[in-house]
């Protein structure tokens, strides 16, 4: 009997983080992000490259060293150590990264947003990399290598009232503890999202229930936001979810995300945030799967059991 897959698992450090890389523009960015999060956080790494014994005209030695030898001249220097390299002959990059990540337990994947290719090939690549996914997911913006190196120290988090939304908090202030960061922001657009919006508009009722909407998200993120142990903020509107977290990324180093994973359907009904989000975040976003941390600051634990 084929044994059941593994649940996904959030621990608040990623202790494995998996990078694909192509050679491509996408995949210099998924590296920089890796290695800054591997710098900060002291993670094994490793980096998978496409290569097809069949089809190559250069044995898998030399297209990894090549693949090497590229990296460190974009980085400035050598690789971490300890980094390894892993070939990769599958055709769909997701199936591959997922499937290594199963197997090796990994904490994160780490891919480039890359938003020009994905919409000529017309796939919904932010969405199908984060279902079904083994670990979190870190989605690098366009461009990002090119970007002068930088602290991790301004950390945000979409906020929900949730068992995902109080895992990202708890992912987003770990991360803040280790850059030295003092607290992360609490973001939450208190709006319906663009389909909903589009059947509640002629409700006579709606008015009123935005207006306790937002009332409710600001008191339990403002809630959280003390609860931690750190000089948290707090950024509520009443804005569509993903707008605001975007908007808001322009003055972020990282912004954590919880998914709720609803699946086809529901994603086709209420869309999806996170997918928005990092599609167009200027920053980059980590996307935790639906699970909550294993592990947690003992002062985390005691806070979210009180709110």
């Amino acid at each position: 009997m084929k044994p059941l897959p593994r649940a996904p698992t959030v621990h608040l450090m990623f202790k494995r983080i998996l990078v694909g890389y192509a050679g491509d523009r996408a995949g210099r960015d998924a590296v920089q992000l890796a290695v800054r999060l591997q710098s900060l956080m002291g993670s094994a790494l490793t980096v998978v490259i496409p290569y097809h014994p069949l089809f190559a005209a250069v044995p898998g030695e030399v297209a990894e060293q090549r693949a090497r030898e590229e990296l460190e001249a974009m980085l400035g220097g050598a690789m971490p150590e300890g980094t390894r390299f892993h070939w990769s002959n599958a055709n769909w990059p997701i199936h591959a990264l997922h499937e290594l990540a199963e197997y090796e337990r990994d904490d994160l994947i780490v891919l480039g947003a890359a938003p020009e290719r994905i919409e000529r090939r017309h796939v919904g690549l932010m969405e199908r990399m984060v279902h079904g996914a083994p670990c979190a997911i870190a989605i690098a913006p366009e461009g990002y290598a090119e970007r002068p190196a930088g602290s991790l120290s301004r950390i945000g988090v979409g906020f929900a009232d949730t068992a995902e939304g109080r895992a990202a908090v708890a992912e987003a202030r770990e991360i803040a503890r280790l850059s030295g960061a003092d607290g992360v922001k609490l973001i939450a657009g208190a709006g319906l999202t663009g389909a909903l919006l589009g059947y509640a508009a002629m409700s006579a009722a709606l008015p009123e229930a935005e207006a306790e909407m937002l009332e409710e998200a600001t008191a339990s993120a403002e809630r959280v936001a003390r609860q931690g142990a750190g000089h948290d903020s707090v950024e509520v509107r009443h804005e569509d979810p993903a707008h605001l977290l975007v908007a808001c990324s322009e003055q972020l180093d990282l912004l954590v995300l919880g998914s709720r994973d609803y699946g086809p359907l529901r994603h086709v009904l209420l869309g999806s945030v996170s997918a928005a989000v990092m599609r167009e975040s200027r920053c980059p976003v980590v996307v935790l799967p639906r699970r909550t941390p294993q592990t947690a600051p003992a002062q985390t634990e005691a806070a979210f059991a009180s709110a």
